[in-house]
C-alpha cells in the first residue's frame, strides 16, 4: 500500500486563505477529510483519491500513474477546486484509458476528473442519497462570482466524454445558468436509490430551495452519458477515507454511551411533573433510540423542549435537523443544545466549551497595535441599504454599516475583558469560534421571495431574542471575514428589530486567529434555516 503526501507547505498556506473565505458556504460536519490537497492512497490496481483539487495535485498524479498498472482511480467525497489542474488531471486520467469511480459526493472540478474514465461507474462507502457527480460552470475562486470565459472548454469536455447521450440543454444551464459558486446540477446514483431520488436536478444558487430548483424529469446519470453502467459498485474504501462521524470537526471516536441509559434522566428533567409530556417523550425517545441510521437528539437550554430526527441521509443534517425541530417548536421558540448523534453522548461538549472559555476569556492577551491598525486601514465597499441575498454572501463587505458599531479586534477584546460582556454571536456554519461566542448557524442569510425571506426574518427574532432578551444589550456579529456578508445582515436585522447597541466585528474569525487568539470548539445553539 503507498501513500502519497499533499505537496508543499504553500500550498497549504494558499488554500487555507481561500478556505477562510468559503467558511459561510460550507457545512463540512462528519468527514474527517484533509483539507490542504488532494490525498492519493493505492491499494493494489486501483488509485484512491479523496479531497478538493488544488494547485500542482497534477503532480502526485503524474508520479502515481508514471508507476504504472492502475486499472481504476476511486474518488472518495471530492468537493472540487482549481479548474486548470482538474483539466490537467482529467487529461491524464483519459490518456491512461482507465476506469473511474464515484464514492460520496464528486463535485465541481471532481466531476471533469470523473467524467476522464473511459468507463464510469458510482461506488458504494457513502449513503444513496449523498452519492453523486456535481456539475457547475467556473467561477472565480476569491471572488466566487461566475466566470463565463472558462465555460466553453468544460462544455467541450463533457460533450466530448458523454458522446452520443449528452444533452446540449442540461449541460448548458449547469455552467451558464449558475447565479454563484454553490449552484449546481447534481445527478444521483442509480441502483441504491428510489426512482424519484434519481432525477438531476439544478439549482442557481446553493440557498434555492429544492421545490424552487429545476428537476430534470425522465433523466438520470445512465441516459446522460455520466456513467457507463447502472450498477453500483462494491468498494472497500481505505480507512483514512471511510466516513468518520464527528461533531462540527471534533472526531467523535468509538460510541461512549449506551443513550437508553439516560432515557428517564432526559425525560424527567424535559417534562418535570407533567404527566401528558412524559408520555409523549417516551413514545418518541424509544422511536429514537430503536432507530439504526443517522439520528440524533436536541434539547431545549434553559427551557422544556425537545427535537429529534432519524434514517437520514447523514449525521450532520440529522443534528442540524434535530436542532432546528427544538429551536423552532410552536410557541416555545428556543436555543438548544444537541443530546447525541448516533450512539455518541455530545451534551458534555458544551460544557467543555463553557468552561474552557471562561479560563480563555480570563487570560486575552491584548493584540499588537499593528494589527488594529491593519484592520481599520482595509478597504471596503459603500454602506449597503438592504440586506444581501444567498447568492451574493462573499465578497468585499462594507468600510462602515448605518447605526452600527464596528469594532476591531482590539475593540472586542477589551470589551471581552469586562464584566458585562456584549453578547457575541457567531453566524458562520464551520470552524473554530470565538471564546464565549453562541454559534447560530445561518444566521446571517436574506432571501429574494418574500414569503421565504418574512418566515425566515421571524425565525431570526425568536432566535436573537432568546439569545439576547434584553434590547439595550450589546450584541457583536461576526463570520469568516471581512469579506463574509453573513454578520452584516445580522447586525442589519438586529438593529431592525430595534436592539440598541448592534456591533459589527468585520475581520471575523480569520482577523481574531491572525492576532494569535486562542479559540474554542464550535458547539451550535440554533439552526436558523
Amino acid at each position: 500500500m503507498q501513500k502519497y503526501k499533499p505537496v508543499g507547505q504553500l500550498l497549504r498556506e494558499v488554500l487555507m486563505n481561500h478556505v477562510f473565505k468559503a467558511l459561510t458556504l460550507c457545512l463540512s460536519l462528519w468527514l474527517s477529510a484533509n483539507l490542504s490537497a488532494m490525498t492519493l492512497e493505492r491499494v493494489g490496481n486501483d488509485l484512491f483519491a479523496t479531497g478538493p483539487t488544488v494547485d500542482q495535485d497534477f503532480l502526485m498524479f503524474k508520479e502515481a500513474f508514471a508507476k504504472g498498472g492502475i486499472e481504476r482511480l476511486i474518488l472518495v467525497n471530492g468537493p472540487g477546486g482549481d479548474l486548470w489542474t482538474g483539466m490537467q488531471v482529467a487529461r491524464m486520467v483519459r490518456e491512461a484509458k482507465i476506469t473511474t469511480v464515484a464514492s460520496g459526493a464528486c463535485m465541481s472540478a471532481c466531476s471533469l476528473i470523473f467524467m476522464a474514465g473511459q468507463e464510469r461507474a458510482f461506488g458504494t462507502g457513502s449513503l444513496p442519497r449523498v452519492t453523486m457527480v456535481g456539475i457547475h460552470g467556473a467561477h472565480d475562486r476569491d471572488s466566487k462570482r461566475v466566470n463565463p470565459s472558462l465555460m466553453p472548454q468544460m462544455y467541450a469536455w463533457y460533450k466530448q466524454q458523454m458522446g452520443d447521450k449528452f444533452d446540449a440543454q442540461v449541460i448548458n444551464q449547469a455552467l451558464y445558468d449558475i447565479k454563484e459558486a454553490s449552484g449546481f446540477l447534481r445527478i444521483r446514483e442509480l441502483q441504491r436509490t428510489q426512482e424519484k431520488d434519481r432525477t438531476p436536478w439544478f439549482c442557481t444558487t446553493g440557498q434555492t430551495p429544492f421545490d424552487q430548483c429545476q428537476q430534470h424529469t425522465g433523466k438520470d446519470a445512465f441516459s446522460l452519458g455520466l456513467v457507463t453502467q447502472t450498477e453500483t459498485v462494491p468498494l472497500q474504501l481505505p480507512t483514512s477515507m471511510q466516513v468518520q462521524l464527528g461533531f462540527f470537526g471534533k472526531s467523535l471516536g468509538a460510541p461512549m454511551v449506551d443513550m437508553h441509559d439516560r432515557a428517564d434522566t432526559l425525560i424527567e428533567g424535559l417534562c418535570k411533573d407533567q404527566l401528558l409530556c412524559k408520555t409523549i417523550a417516551k413514545r418518541t425517545f424509544n422511536n429514537y433510540f430503536s432507530a439504526k441510521h443517522n439520528k440524533a437528539l436536541a434539547i431545549g437550554w434553559g427551557k422544556t423542549g425537545y427535537g429529534v430526527r432519524w434514517d437520514l441521509d447523514d449525521p450532520g443534517r440529522a443534528m442540524l435537523g434535530a436542532l432546528y425541530q427544538c429551536n423552532h417548536a410552536k410557541n416555545n421558540p428556543k436555543l438548544c443544545r444537541l443530546v447525541s448523534v448516533n450512539e455518541h453522548e455530545v451534551l458534555p461538549l458544551y460544557d467543555e466549551e463553557q468552561t474552557q472559555s471562561a479560563a480563555l476569556l480570563a487570560t486575552l492577551p491584548q493584540p499588537a497595535a499593528a494589527h488594529s491598525q491593519a484592520e481599520r486601514d482595509e478597504p471596503g465597499t459603500f454602506t449597503p441599504s438592504s440586506l444581501r441575498s444567498g447568492h451574493h454572501v462573499t465578497g468585499m463587505t462594507p468600510k462602515a454599516l448605518e447605526g452600527i458599531q464596528r469594532w476591531d479586534t482590539a475593540t472586542l477584546v477589551q470589551a471581552l475583558k469586562q464584566n458585562e460582556r456584549p453578547v457575541v454571536i457567531d453566524s458562520a456554519s464551520f470552524g473554530p469560534v470565538i471564546p464565549g461566542a453562541l454559534n447560530l448557524i445561518h444566521s446571517g442569510l436574506a432571501f429574494e421571495d418574500a414569503k421565504q425571506e418574512s418566515a425566515y426574518a421571524e425565525r431570526f427574532r425568536h432566535m436573537l431574542l432568546a439569545a439576547a432578551p434584553n434590547l439595550n444589550q450589546a450584541v457583536v456579529f461576526y463570520c469568516a471575514s471581512s469579506e463574509c456578508w453573513l454578520s452584516v445582515n445580522a447586525a442589519m436585522r438586529a438593529r431592525q428589530l430595534g436592539y440598541t447597541q448592534v456591533i459589527w466585528y468585520r475581520g471575523g474569525i480569520q482577523a481574531w486567529m491572525q492576532a494569535g487568539l486562542p479559540t474554542v470548539g464550535r458547539v451550535p445553539v440554533a439552526v436558523l434555516h
